[in-house]
């Protein structure tokens, strides 16, 4: 095998990595140049990208909405305000 060819193939920890990458828009055209090589010969590869396009979609087709920091707070202060109050009557 040519160093050009050997050069677009990866392992599939690597696919895995540049899967991941290209779903967050986050790899580069080479990364996803030598992803679509790999998916080409590991069915293996090709069926987990298919599953993890499949949750990306639905992650962002649910539109889930993160809860804001100062709820996340105010519910804590709360739950430690009833934990002493169970306490205390003890």
């Amino acid at each position: 095998m040519s160093g050009k060819i050997k050069f677009f193939f990866i392992d599939c920890s690597y696919a895995a990595e540049c899967c991941n990458k290209s779903q967050y828009e986050e790899a580069s055209l080479l990364e996803k140049a030598k992803l679509m090589m790999h998916l080409a010969i590991c069915k293996t590869c090709r069926k987990i990208s298919a599953k993890n396009s499949k949750l990306t979609h639905l992650v962002k087709q649910s539109k889930i909405e993160i809860c804001p920091e100062e709820n996340k707070q105010q519910w804590r202060e709360e739950i430690k305000k009833e934990f002493a109050e169970d306490r205390s009557q003890t």
